[in-house]
């Protein structure tokens, strides 16, 4: 069996003085605690407010996109249609598929010649064979 000793005043007093302590520190956490939440939920409300801004931006952004896609698709289907167009008799000018050198018309040989003017083989020919060149590495090698 245990017994029980009372408390003298002066520890009951100092008991008492504790637990007032005690209690004051319980009641400014709890305060403090009610602003924390407080406080929190206005920053969930900012950042709510804030991801809407950003969700409508970005709608935006992206109904902005489907414009241009759209707009993309619709001008690659018009060059589509137009290069389609192009086997077509009569299609226009601008048109016309470029033909293979095999299928143009033969060149002369040779510039035609202004009245009594003969041209050099250089002019004849701006674009001579000059043969190959080595790279630099070959000339630093050799």
């Amino acid at each position: 069996m245990t017994s029980v000793v009372p408390l003298s005043e002066e520890s009951s007093l100092r008991l008492a003085d504790q637990l007032q302590v005690l209690s004051q520190v319980a009641e400014a956490l709890t305060y403090r605690l009610l602003e924390l939440e407080e406080r929190l939920e206005g920053q969930e409300d900012r950042i709510g407010q804030r991801l809407e801004e950003v969700a409508g931006l970005e709608a935006a952004h992206g109904e902005a996109m489907d414009q241009r896609l759209g707009d993309t698709e619709e001008r690659l289907a018009r060059i589509e249609t137009a290069l389609r167009g192009l086997n077509r008799p009569g299609a226009s000018r601008h048109l016309q598929a470029v033909q293979p050198p095999a299928l143009q018309q033969e060149l002369p040989a040779s510039p035609p010649v202004a009245a009594g003017f003969e041209l050099s083989p250089e002019e004849a020919d701006p674009f001579l064979d000059e043969g190959e060149q080595p790279f630099m590495d070959e000339l630093i090698a050799g």
